[in-house]
Parts: C-alpha cells; structure tokens; sequence
C-alpha cells in the first residue's frame, strides 16, 4: 500500500472509527432472540460458516465471496471475520486492507464491509486507475453507487495537483470530487483555497466557490467563485476578482489567468491600481513575460496627485520599460499640457513622448499640430514635422510650416518648409490678426522664441527674402524681427533696401520701424536714405525723400508725415478734373506733411526753405521727375498670400 503524504493524528477519533469499534466489540446474534446466540467474535465460528459459504477466509488472504456484479472484492488484510447484522453478513477487516471494485483500489487498516458498503478507517487510500489517489483518515464507500466519502486529512493527488481538505465526496463515476468544509489546491508554487469546490478530475476542471484565495510568488488573487484547469493551467474569472502583484491590484468581473504562461485577460469591468496610477477599460491584457498591461475600449489613466489623465481607445504599457503606447483618439492632460492625436508613445523613464499620426499639444500659451511630434523632457528638445501648425496665443500670432524645431529652455522655435504639399521645398508662414484683417509673412526660416523667459512676450524673427501681405499693406526685406511685447517690427537690409507698399505709396529706407497699437498700423519709422513715393497712375510720381521719415497713422490712413534732415520733396499738383498742372519741388532741413484720404492737405517747411512751382505747359515735362536714390519696385511687391510662398 503507497504510504500517505499526510502525517497523521492530533485531530482526534472520526466517528466512523467509533462505529467501527463498536460493531467490532458488541456480540451478534446468529439465531435471533433477545441477544442469547453465539457471539460473533471468534474466526473459529466463521471456519464453521465457510463451510457452507462458496468463499473462504485465510489468515494472509481473505478472499469475498464472488458475482458477476461489480462487487467490493477484498484482496487481502491480515486478519477478518464475519458477522450477522440486520439479517444479513457483515466482514470485518484489519490490518493491510485492499479491496478493488474493477480498477478502483482501496487500501486502509480497518475495512467493514456491509453488502456493497464499505466503512474504511486508518491510513486510507482509494487509487482510481493511474490517474486519482485519494487520502485519508476514514472513508464511506458505497461500491453500488460507486462513490466514497472521506474524511480526516484528505488529499486528492491528479498528477501535479494535491488538493486538501477534511470531508471529501468523491464520485468514481463521474471522477467529480465535491468539498464544502473548505479545501486547498496546490498546484507547485500556486496554492488555491476555497470553501466550496468541485473537482472535475476527467475534465481537469477545478470549481471553487466562497472566500476563495490564489496565492503564488507572483500574485494574490481574491474572489467569491472561479474556475481552474489543472491541465492548461488556465484560472477562468466567475465573479468579482481583485489580483495583486507586485505593487499593483487589478479588479475584474470576469476572463481568465494562464498561470504557465502568466497571461491574463479581463474582460469584464476591469479596474487596476499601481503607485498612485488607476486605470479602466472594457478590456484589459496582461503578459508576465513581456511585463505589459493592454487596456482596450474607452481605456483610461489617472495619477490623481500628479494632476494627470490619458483617455484612448487602446493603451499599451510595460512596467519594466516604462513604455506607454495610446492608440485611437488620444487625449492626454496634465497640469501644464493637453495632447490630443491618433497614437502617442511615451518613455517615462527618459521623459519622452512621439505622436505618430496627426496630433496637438497644447502647452498655453503654445499650441502646436502636427503629422508627427516628438519631445524630449529631460533634453527640452522637441521635433514637428508635417503641415505643423503653431500659435501662440499670447502673442496671438500662428506659424505654418513644414518642420519645426523647439527648444523648451528658452522656448526657442525654428520653421522650415511650407504647410501643404510644398512641404521642405516650401516656404513657413506666419499670420497675425489686425484689424479685422490676416497680416501673413513669409521668409526661408522664422525664428521664434523668449528673450525674457518670465513674461509670456515673444520674439519672432525671419531670416533670408521675407514678405509679408496684408489687403491694405505688404512689404518686403532681407530679415525681419517682431516683438509682441511692443507690437513693433524691425525691416533691415542685407543686400537690398527694405519696403512697405499702401495703396498706391511705397516706403523705402535702409531701416524700417513699423508699431502696431490695438492691432492697428500706428506708425512706420524710415531710417536713413529714406524715401516715400506715391503714383496714381505709375508715370508721375510724387516724391518725399529725408535722412529720416516718421510717417504717422489714424485708422490705418497715413495722416502725418514728419521728415527730417536733408529733406526734399517733389510732388506733382491736380486740378479739379485730376489732371496735372505742375510740380512742386521744394528742399529743407525739415518738413511736415499732412494727408487727407492717402493724399497731401498741406505741407509745413522749416529752416530756409527753397521751392519753385513749375507749370506743366512750362516746363515741358513728359515724365516724372526722379530725385536721387529714386526706384519704383513692382516685381518685388507681392499681390496675394499664395506670392508670398513661391520660392
């Protein structure tokens, strides 16, 4: 007989020992009466009986009587006896039971054999096949229904599996052990307890039910009711189930745990929880090997004390990498930013994040869109590429590009390449809105960023043929700056002069000042060699010319014009039909023009000034007059927004 796993004792006398040594003690009638018969408590009495009985009974071998049926056969024990009880014979066996019903073994110190019943005491085994050993202190076998009930310490061996527990029903028909009085499964390093359960030997199927605990170096698990195969060491999810593991607690109302494999998935209401972090969705994954957690539908993260949420349709993250992955309508928010996109990837441990697919970041007063965006935090570098759009709503201007470079630090910005299908063979573009209106400039690179990090104002430069339209005002320059603090742009020259072109007048000089006050044209300043000159007909050309020009304007008409220093000024006179009767042409240290309707009112001269009015008949003049330094720039002026973009 296989020795027991269990060690025995300290749990006291089963009743089903009690019994046993009762019916053993009490003298039994043979003949009937009031209990005057022969006791039945001598094996010399049962020599007797053999005689008439088609069975005998050795010392070494008790062999029971034999049927056709599937009858309890004893194969041996040491010592056994017979005796009447109830009108019928009952065998009494001690010491290296074995009994077998077809290719069930039993093996025990005590056997009582009533009929078909066995009542089984003292180091109990029940061997079904190869495949089921059950253990125990006693035993109630029934071979007609083919089920035993074992009580004591009990175990169930299947292969790898032991299960424990102190009252077993076990039945060899349909191989479905049955305990109520709470049992532990131990599957290696896994140990599974309950206080209910079924154990589908045949089907390798293990149902626990109430108070029921997973415990293995890998993880707790908690629930009311689940399932387990013994085979595919497969744990399958039947109520509300809390799991935790190293740090981390996942609730779920149901899927299944692959202990081999450490592959779980957790379908219905999932719910986890690890340092600070809580996150949901209609589905989640989880891969022991790969440590990574996979919500899907509606997913969603928050660190409540960092001031952070992610909403996606999928989120990927691997606990050893700190990787995270968002997949499908993105929305991303924490104390300083929002990013919204198609997929976001973010390395938490180098401060990292990449949208792939269109996407936006919104870090206020900066907002920025994208084909793809990626930043490092940790660096303060970031990378925009593809139709990149960037505002800054403080400053209430926006960039179109195709790249853009960023540098958190200073808040640094490069654009390069043009938005649309240009795209790095284009030009970047930047719009403002003033009056009502959209001022766009563009250049081969703009340049933005902080000079003074503490104030939300921004420096917007424009390197290399930059050109801005406006309905009412364009212009055109080598490189160009602007400061949202004043609202003030700078022109310069590198190789050719800067201009500003309104309505039919262009402003020239080798430095041009233009301020914006309320989003509106206020003045324009001409520094050195500056010159204006309007046309209404592109053939006679009034001319203002001065070292310096200080043009001033009221909703957004020039009204003033203030010019100092070597001052001239030839301008051609209309009468009523508009047709020209002569020229003015007069020289100064310093004038001031006043303008009505984009046209001179009046004119101021100060310090000797010297002027002659010339009549057209006159003086014989068939075109303008042309003071030094005089140009009239057409090809340079651009007429539409799409100009400004051609390279």
């Amino acid at each position: 007989m296989p020795p027991s796993p269990l060690r025995r004792g300290g749990r006291g006398a089963c009743p089903l020992v009690n019994l046993l040594l009762k019916w053993g003690q009490t003298p039994l009638p043979l003949g009937g009466g009031d209990g005057g018969g022969v006791a039945a408590t001598t094996f010399t009495f049962f020599l007797a009986i053999l005689l008439i009985l088609p069975a005998t009974i050795q010392a070494q071998q008790n062999t029971a009587p034999q049927d056709t049926t599937s009858k309890i056969k004893v194969e041996s024990s040491v010592t056994g006896e017979y005796f009447l009880r109830d009108g019928h014979y009952v065998q009494r066996l001690s010491e290296k039971v074995r009994l077998r019903q077809d290719s069930t073994l039993v093996f025990c110190n005590v056997a009582l054999i009533d009929q078909n019943n066995a009542t089984l005491v003292g180091d109990v085994l029940i061997e079904q096949g190869d495949s089921v050993r059950i253990y125990g202190d006693s035993a109630f076998y029934n071979g007609d229904t083919r089920e035993a009930d074992i009580f004591g310490n009990v175990v169930l061996i299947n292969g790898k599996q032991e299960l424990f527990t102190s009252r077993l029903h076990y039945d060899l028909n349909t191989k479905i052990a049955t305990y109520t009085t709470g049992a532990t499964l131990s599957n290696g390093q896994s140990q599974l307890t309950s206080s209910q359960g079924y154990y589908h030997v045949q089907e390798k199927q293990v149902f626990f039910k109430g108070d029921v605990l997973v415990t293995d170096p890998e993880f707790t698990m908690r629930t009311d009711t689940m399932s387990f195969n013994t085979e595919t060491q497969m744990v399958q999810f039947l109520a509300p189930t809390l799991i935790s593991q190293r740090g981390s607690r996942i609730y779920t109302e149901g899927g299944f745990y692959d202990i081999e494999n450490n592959v779980a998935e957790f379908d219905t209401n999932p719910q986890y929880e690890r340092d600070g972090q809580r996150g949901r969705s209609r589905k989640m994954r989880y891969n022991g090997a790969t440590k990574e957690y996979i919500l899907e539908g509606e997913a969603y993260i928050e660190e409540p004390e960092a001031a952070r949420e992610v909403h996606a349709e999928v989120i990927r993250y691997n606990t050893d990498t700190e990787k995270a992955v968002f997949v499908g309508n993105v929305d991303y928010r924490d104390s300083t930013q929002t990013i919204t996109g198609h997929e976001v990837r973010y390395d938490s441990r180098n401060k990292q994040y990449q949208l792939t697919g269109r996407g936006r970041v919104s870090d206020p007063p900066n907002i920025i869109e994208a084909d793809s965006i990626s930043f490092n935090n940790e660096l303060g570098n970031g990378l925009a590429l593809g139709n990149v759009i960037w505002q800054d709503t403080a400053s209430d201007y926006t960039l179109l590009a195709f790249r853009m470079d960023y540098n958190k630090a200073d808040d640094y910005l490069n654009a390069y390449g043009s938005f649309g299908p240009d795209g790095a063979s284009g030009r970047p573009l930047m719009k403002s809105l003033i009056e009502n209106d959209t001022l766009y400039m563009s250049a081969d690179t703009l340049t933005s960023y902080k000079p003074d990090t503490t104030t939300d104002a921004r420096l917007l430069l424009a390197y290399q043929d930059v050109r801005v339209f406006k309905s009412d005002l364009q212009a055109a320059c080598d490189s160009l700056t602007f400061n949202s603090a004043d609202s003030m742009f700078y022109f310069y020259k590198l190789t050719q002069l800067p201009i500003i072109w309104s309505d039919t007048s262009q402003f020239s000089a080798d430095t041009i000042r233009m301020l914006l006050k309320d989003k509106k044209l206020d003045r324009i300043w001409l520094r050195q060699n500056a010159m204006v000159i309007n046309s209404e007909d592109g053939q006679m050309f009034n001319q203002i010319k001065g070292r310096n020009n200080t043009v001033f304007f009221a909703e957004n008409e020039a009204r003033e014009m203030l010019v100092e220093g070597n001052a001239q000024a030839l301008y051609y006179a209309l009468d009523d039909q508009k047709a020209y009767i002569g020229m003015n042409e007069t020289a100064c240290s310093e004038m001031r023009l006043y303008f009505s309707e984009n046209k001179v009112e009046s004119i101021k001269f100060y310090n000797e000034p010297k002027g002659k009015f010339i009549p057209m008949k006159d003086a014989g003049i068939s075109e303008t007059k042309k003071l030094d330094g005089f140009f009239w720039e057409k090809v340079r002026r651009p007429r539409s927004v799409a100009a400004l973009l051609q390279k």
